[in-house]
């Protein structure tokens, strides 16, 4: 687990640009737990997989790029691409069968459930509650948590049917208590998903890794290939009569595109060109997308997810203005 220190210093980041109140501050403290983990399972991954997988979507632009040029938003999945072609979910299944034998000689944890049994946690489970997709795998991870999650008693209820013994209970918050320094620790699931029959182009980048967790060498679905991702498929879609309910997805974009400023704008370009079968791009799509989020996105704009941006005093009708602008220097390359 991280100390408290370490995620102080993460939250030190980010208090010397933004303005929020205590509370505020101790919400954000309790989130960089569950980004931790985020990170903690992106390096593990790798480290395993070397160039089988590789990482992209929102907790990559979020947590390894944006702190370099803005305040990130939360996100609290991992998205993954398995590189080498598969038949099917159960040859990714036995791929992570493997990982977990790794894991659990690398991080030996259980959670007692009696004298004699125990329930493993940091192991990857199937996650079937979420698992919709033909092509996307996904799964989830159980770890011991501070602030989130279900009281582990509950937990082991939740996942056993058993009621554990209030002696094992006393025993557990006793050692919670002198190590972690809550009473009763929780239990969250760290979400991830991997997609198959996908080829994103992607970069080899060595890097420092945030609450201390060294540097890495992580194989990234191209910077430029995911801002035009969120070009196309978001900001400039044509969602017909389902607007309203994909502006949340506009709003995630525009954040994201904040990266255009440390990104290859011709290259970006490409990928967008790429992306449309050499069609152009409807800038009047834009327009209309983008009006749509000022006019109804405050609703959205309001979530915890987007409180580091918000609290550089950020007006949502000034993002929106300045990422249009960005996307039209882009599409003018």
């Amino acid at each position: 687990m991280p100390s408290i220190s370490v995620l102080n210093k993460e939250l030190n980041r980010f208090k010397g640009q933004i303005e929020l109140g205590e509370g505020d501050l101790n919400q954000v403290l309790f989130s960089l737990e569950r980004v931790y983990y985020i990170v903690l399972t992106m390096r593990e991954l790798q480290e395993f997989f070397g160039d089988k997988i590789q990482f992209g979507g929102g907790a990559v632009l979020n947590y390894i790029f944006m702190p370099s040029v803005d305040a990130p938003r939360f996100t609290f999945d991992l998205d993954s691409a398995w590189s080498k072609r598969v038949s099917n979910k159960r040859v990714l299944l036995s791929e992570m069968i493997k990982f977990n034998k790794y894991l659990s000689e690398k991080y030996p944890l259980c959670l007692p459930i009696d004298e004699d049994k125990c329930l493993t946690l940091l192991t990857v489970e199937y996650d079937a509650e979420k698992d919709y997709f033909p092509n996307v795998l996904s799964l989830r991870i159980p770890a011991i948590m501070r602030w989130s999650g279900l009281e582990f008693y509950r937990y082991v209820k939740s996942v056993s049917g058993i009621d554990l013994d209030l002696s094992i209970i006393n025993k557990l918050r006793k050692i919670f208590e002198s190590t972690i320094g809550v009473r009763d620790a929780k239990v969250d699931f760290i979400r991830f998903e991997v997609s198959m029959s996908v080829n994103y182009p992607r970069a080899e980048l060595n890097v420092d890794l945030p609450f201390e967790l060294g540097s890495s060498k992580l194989f990234i679905t191209d910077l430029e290939y995911q801002l035009a991702s969120k070009i196309v498929y978001k900001v400039g879609w044509d969602f017909g009569g389902d607007l309203e309910f994909n502006l949340h997805d506009i709003l995630k974009a525009i954040l994201d595109l904040r990266l255009l400023n440390i990104a290859n704008k011709e290259k970006v370009k490409r990928y967008v060109w790429d992306l449309t079968r050499s069609t152009a791009i409807e800038w009047g799509l834009i327009e209309k997308n983008l009006s749509e989020l000022q006019r109804s996105g405050g609703k959205y704009w309001t979530s915890f997810h987007y409180i580091l941006v918000r609290g550089k005093h950020r007006k949502l009708d000034k993002l929106v203005f300045d990422i249009k602008r960005k996307i039209r220097e882009v599409l003018q390359q």
